[in-house]
C-alpha cells in the first residue's frame, strides 16, 4: 500500500467519494418514516440494529475517501493539482461524514422514540 502513487490514492479517494454520495442518500432514506402510526412499536424496535448498521457503513465510506485524499496529498513528489484536488475531496468527504452522522443519529433516535411511544 505504501508504494502506491499519489495519483492512485487520488483515484481511490474520488471513487470512494462517489460511493459516499450514494451512501449518504441511503442513510437519509433509511430513517425516513411516512407515518409512525403505520407499524407497531415492535417494528421500530427491530429496525434499530439495521439503522445502526446503515449509519456505520455510511460513515466508513466517506471516512475512507478522506483518508485516501490525505494520503494522496502527502504523497511524494508533491504536485499542486493533486494536492488541491485531494484537499477539495477531503473537505467534501468530511462534510459527508458529518451529514451521515447527523442523519444516522436522527434516524436511530426517531426509531427508539417510536418504539417506546407508538400507540399500537
Amino acid at each position: 500500500m505504501g508504494k502506491w502513487s499519489g495519483d492512485t490514492w487520488l483515484g481511490w479517494a474520488l471513487v470512494l467519494f462517489c460511493l459516499s454520495l450514494a451512501s449518504t442518500f441511503i442513510a437519509g432514506v433509511a430513517g425516513f418514516n411516512f407515518d409512525p402510526d403505520d407499524y407497531p412499536s415492535s417494528y421500530y424496535a427491530a429496525r434499530v440494529p439495521g439503522l445502526v448498521g446503515v449509519m456505520v457503513v455510511s460513515l466508513v465510506i466517506p471516512a475512507l475517501a478522506a483518508a485516501a485524499s490525505v494520503l494522496s496529498a502527502r504523497a511524494m513528489p508533491r504536485e499542486a493539482r493533486r494536492t488541491t484536488t485531494a484537499t477539495v475531496i477531503l473537505v467534501l468527504a468530511l462534510s459527508s461524514v458529518w451529514l451521515c452522522l447527523v442523519l444516522g443519529i436522527d434516524s436511530v433516535q426517531q426509531a427508539v422514540k417510536f418504539s417506546e411511544h407508538a400507540p399500537m
